[in-house]
């Protein structure tokens, strides 16, 4: 595995070149993101986390929505299982066949938790770990595609500064997986959204003069506190918070 990744983040470095990032960072990075999500174990590449409508899998907790979902968080498992069959990762016949999700609900999933299926799967992810950071990193240049024609020259400018450090591509990469970009209709509460461009545009806002990453941080913050405010209060989403800051904090404190 570790030959594979190395090879995949030589691939990677050839057209990135506007991003100031070492290759053995970009592992940290992913480390990183699977202590954020599953607190770095294999048992918790396979979740479902209680509060919520589908599971949570792989070393980023890629959504996977059950049939019939009406869920407005976006689905990112079907497009990590697109990422490996294109890089030639053999999948269990029932994953390459599934119409989404086969769990309608989380007991349902927690009492299978142990069976065949979730055995195979758990090891499909455990193998695949180098090829989750790759889909975490092009995910991310994909997403920024789509953001920076919408963005004023001055919050073009924080994203170039922070894509010139190590801590900001992290905080980038973790904050568009975690979070999103703020740019679906769907992911609003009272029309507010909560991803990437709304951190953005708040950090334009500030015109603070402290270090991008950490004006990025307080921003989210501000960010996701007016997202459980706006929340519906059946979804409980304050419960979440102190975690979310927490990881937040990680994008100023981590070495790499």
């Amino acid at each position: 595995m570790k030959s594979l990744f190395f090879l995949l983040l030589f691939t990677v470095s050839a057209y990135c070149s506007d991003i100031q990032l070492e290759k053995q960072d970009l592992h940290k990075i992913g480390l990183q993101v699977w202590q954020n999500e599953c607190r770095g174990t294999v048992d918790g590449l396979i979740t479902w986390n209680l509060g919520e409508e589908f599971p949570s899998l792989g070393l980023g907790h890629f959504i996977w929505h059950p049939k019939g979902s009406k869920s407005r968080f976006e689905e990112t498992f079907p497009k990590l299982i697109e990422f490996l069959q294109s890089h030639e990762i053999e999948l269990p016949s029932w994953i390459a066949k599934a119409k989404g999700c086969p769990w309608k609900d989380r007991e349902t999933f927690l009492k299978e938790k142990r069976g065949k299926k979730m055995l195979k799967l758990r090891n499909l992810l455990t193998d695949t770990l180098d090829l989750q950071i790759l889909f975490l990193y092009e995910r991310f240049q994909e997403e920024e595609k789509k953001l920076t024609p919408l963005l004023t020259k001055q919050e073009k400018n924080y994203l170039q500064k922070l894509k010139e450090s190590s801590q900001g591509v992290y905080a980038l990469i973790d904050y568009t997986h975690f979070k999103g970009t703020g740019l679906s209709p769907k992911e609003r509460y009272r029309g507010e959204g909560w991803g990437l461009l709304q951190v953005l545009q708040m950090m334009a806002e500030s015109q603070t003069k402290e270090a991008t990453v950490t004006t990025f941080v307080s921003s989210a913050k501000k960010v996701l506190a007016k997202r459980v405010r706006n929340a519906p209060l059946s979804r409980k989403e304050e419960r979440w918070i102190n975690g979310w800051y927490k990881r937040l904090e990680t994008y100023s404190s981590i070495t790499l």
